[in-house]
């Protein structure tokens, strides 16, 4: 900074308090005087918020043959195919349908990124005392490990693999949140035919949980 002349401030002090204060503000590194709104900002998994929607009476074998429809192609396009296992009988759930659906495009969505081109996501629903449970399991030629099964967990557990991977984050975090809602859980656990999977549990309407406690 270039100095004033000491006599242009001794004959006009009020100007030269002025100049010289202009003068410091232009040495400021304006990004100082910015205000911070963006470093405050919430981080992406907290701006994913779901918002429940209207529950109503569902069987929800009805929403695993819709995923089937809508979804199948995602994981065609992903080199693997979708098997369902449903029962014949019932599987009644009162649930919010939006959020459900979109737990299971969630739950696909990991799995496209999870298991290996040529492997199967197995869909096994079935009526466990007073709960309705879906079982998804990767099945492939050879398999040496539940690869969907131990995503769900690493994810879950913020793993330093994953600990970089926002949108797998935000979608195990959206899914245990939605069926938190629920009175459910979603974790990894080893499913009927014996192999690790991701595990839906929610329960079962009223009406059914009583019958299925009779019955038993």
């Amino acid at each position: 900074m270039r100095a004033l002349p000491l006599t242009f401030i001794q004959m006009n002090p009020i100007p030269a308090c002025i100049a010289l204060l202009f003068a410091l503000l232009l040495c400021v590194p304006w990004r100082l005087l910015r205000p911070r709104t963006a470093s405050a900002a919430p981080p992406a998994i907290a701006q994913r918020a779901h918002l429940p929607g209207p529950r109503s009476h569902t069987d929800i074998r009805q929403l695993l043959h819709q995923m089937s429809e809508s979804l199948r192609g995602r994981l065609q396009a992903a080199g693997m195919a979708l098997e369902l296992r449903l029962p014949g009988d019932p599987l009644p759930v009162l649930l919010d349908r939006s959020g459900m659906q979109e737990v299971l495009a969630r739950i696909v969505e990991l799995a496209c990124r999870a298991m290996h081109a040529g492997s199967t996501l197995q869909v096994l629903g079935r009526i466990d005392g007073v709960h309705a449970v879906v079982n998804f399991i990767d099945a492939a030629p050879g398999l040496d490990e539940p690869r969907l099964a131990r995503c769900f967990d690493a994810v879950a557990a913020r793993s330093p693999r994953w600990r970089s991977d926002v949108d797998a984050i935000a979608s195990v975090a959206l899914c245990e949140q939605i069926v938190s809602e629920h009175r459910g859980r979603i974790y990894a656990a080893p499913s009927p035919l014996g192999s690790l999977g991701i595990t839906l549990r929610l329960p079962l309407e009223r009406a059914a949980a009583e019958a299925a406690r009779l019955r038993a």
